[in-house]
Order: structure tokens, then C-alpha cells, then sequence
């Protein structure tokens, strides 16, 4: 069963906080209490570039995909005001693996601390982060996450663009008293090109991770078409390939996870405790 939850509403957090979606009436669902999403037991990812256009929601879609098929709750938050994340979730069949959805709505009245909740159950926290974030507001969005992963685009000026958010990241007030993990994944490549070169030497150059590749493939275009991620197709010829490169995406979040994760899980946590 899916929850969509766009934008948060006094409706809508009722349903959240049941585990229902707002469309559906049930007098037996378990009460899962909404809480601050920094006081999580939660592997909280921010998907984030300053640049427009480098696949962002193909990256967050895609995770919240993976996370939800292992049986953990998983929730997403679209935070673009493109809002495309809202319209893979309302595209999803609700025999797929369950991924619960929430809308941050600048525009709305409701503060962004009430609209930034999650159910207390939350596993895996995914962000598709606004593009154009610049100085407080990003510092503010890095301190609301544990993990960063960042899209990149094989052409010289996504490489140009990504290399001046990089760093203006990195030097964020948040990151320089507690750094986060960052891992760069190249996206839509077409390998054996110029432009695929010139971004193996950028990303060789960052001294970051960048464990997966994603190849230029329709797989993605259709995935999303369909509310599915790539991992929710059957090990086939077509789609086989790109499920070995998202394993090893998996693996480093789910190596960083198991990192970040306190000894004590009982009880929520600040950022950069």
C-alpha cells in the first residue's frame, strides 16, 4: 500500500501517522507517531547538485526503490519544486514494494519543521533536494542528513558546475565541523566517449567515492513512466546490467549506514551528535 502525502495537510499527517493513505479509510492500522526528521533512527540521504537537470530523481527514485525491497520503511521527500518524485510516487503500483511520500511545499503556511516529519518507524530517509542551493540554505539542508550522494552529468559544464558545488559544499559551516560521507555517481554515460573521459579524470581528481556508473539507457526513462525502480524489474538481459551498477551504490549507503549507526538505537538522535 502506498502513502502520498502531498502537500502535508492536517488530513494528510492523520494518514501518515496511521500508515494509510490519505484516499483510504482502516479502523486497524498501526499508529506510527510523526517525529522531527533529525530525531530519526534513520539513514537520512540527501540526493543533491546545484545544477538543474543531472538526474537528481532518477538517483532518489531509484534508492527509495532498492531500500523499500529490502522490507525497511522507507519514505521519500521531494523537496524540488519540479516535483517530479510526487509524480513517480503517484505513478506506483501498490504491489510494489511500499514507499511512503512526503511533498515539502515552500509555499505552504505550514512551517518547514511541521512539513520535515516522518513517521518514528523510518529506515531510510531520501531526499530530492531543490537544485540552486547557496550558502545558509544549504548548510541548513546538509544539517538535516547523514549521507550526500551527488549526480553527475558527463558534459564539460555539469563537470565545470559540479566541481564549483563540490566545493562550496564542502566548505559549508556543517561539513567543516562534521564532515559527511559524499559519494559522486556518474549519470546517463555513454561509455567509451570524450565526455565520459573527461569525467572519469574530474571524478578520479575529487578524492571522493564514486562507486556506481549509470549507463544512458531508456530502462530509466520507463522505470519512471511506471512509478518503478530498476531493481523492481525481474533479473532480465535488459535490465540486469543496471542492477549490478546499483548494487554498488547500495553497498557504500548501506556501509556508511552501518558507520553512522549509534550504539544505542532506542532513542532519536541530533545531527552531528
Amino acid at each position: 500500500m502506498l502513502l502520498q502525502i502531498y502537500p502535508i495537510t492536517r488530513l494528510a499527517v492523520s494518514s501518515l501517522a496511521m500508515n494509510v493513505s490519505p484516499s483510504t479509510t482502516s479502523t486497524t492500522a498501526p499508529i506510527d507517531p510523526l517525529v522531527s526528521i533529525r530525531q530519526l533512527q534513520a539513514c537520512r540521504i540527501l540526493v543533491i547538485n546545484s545544477k538543474g537537470g543531472a538526474g537528481k530523481t532518477t538517483v532518489a527514485t531509484n534508492l527509495a526503490a532498492w531500500l523499500a525491497a529490502r522490507g525497511d520503511a522507507t519514505l521519500l521527500i521531494d523537496a524540488d519544486p519540479q516535483a517530479s518524485a510526487h509524480l513517480w510516487l503517484k505513478s506506483r503500483n501498490t504491489t510494489l514494494p511500499r514507499v511512503y511520500g512526503v511533498h515539502v511545499d515552500e509555499t505552504s503556511k505550514n512551517t518547514r519543521a511541521f512539513q520535515w516529519r516522518a513517521p518514528k518507524s523510518t529506515r531510510w530517509l531520501i531526499t530530492d533536494s531543490p537544485p540552486g542551493l547557496k550558502g545558509a540554505d544549504l548548510n541548513d539542508m546538509v544539517a538535516d542528513h547523514d549521507v550526500l550522494v551527488i549526480p553527475v552529468l558527463a558534459s564539460d559544464i555539469d563537470i565545470r558546475a559540479s566541481a564549483r558545488f563540490i566545493g562550496e559544499l564542502l566548505l559549508t559551516p556543517i561539513m567543516r565541523h562534521k564532515r559527511r560521507p559524499v559519494a559522486v555517481v556518474a549519470n546517463r554515460v555513454k561509455r567509451g566517449t570524450k565526455a565520459w573521459s573527461r569525467l572519469q579524470k574530474f571524478l578520479s581528481s575529487l578524492n571522493i567515492p564514486y562507486p556506481s556508473t549509470f549507463r544512458d539507457t531508456q530502462n530509466y526513462v520507463n522505470a519512471f513512466v511506471e512509478g518503478r525502480g530498476i531493481t523492481d524489474y525481474p533479473p532480465h538481459k535488459s535490465h540486469i546490467k543496471d542492477q549490478q551498477d546499483w548494487r554498488l551504490l547500495l553497498e557504500w549507503l548501506l556501509a556508511q549506514s552501518e558507520a553512522l549507526r549509534p550504539p544505542d538505537a532506542s532513542g532519536g538522535r541530533e545531527v552531528g551528535e
